[in-house]
């Protein structure tokens, strides 16, 4: 049953970004001036957030981790105590 779930969310995920890659090329060729005028303003934007989201979860994990060192540093404290 897992593997079924497994499959049929991937499959929905991929169809997702099918779909919105052909949303996306339906409105370039339809809007050529338009998509041309904005490309390097989107880029920017697009770069600007997948750094962004690379370093927020590069600092969750990292608090995650801090987190656990912690939990485990006192649950040693505690048992030799």
């Amino acid at each position: 049953m897992r593997r079924l779930i497994a499959y049929a969310t991937g499959a929905l995920a991929l169809a997702l970004v099918a779909a919105s890659a052909a949303s996306a090329v339906t409105y370039a060729t339809v809007h050529g001036s338009e998509t041309l005028s904005g490309f390097g303003e989107a880029t920017l934007h697009g770069v600007g957030s997948a750094i962004g989201g690379c370093l927020g979860g590069a600092l969750i994990l990292r608090f995650k981790a801090a987190r656990k060192f912690l939990r485990n540093l006192l649950r040693e404290i505690r048992e030799h105590a």
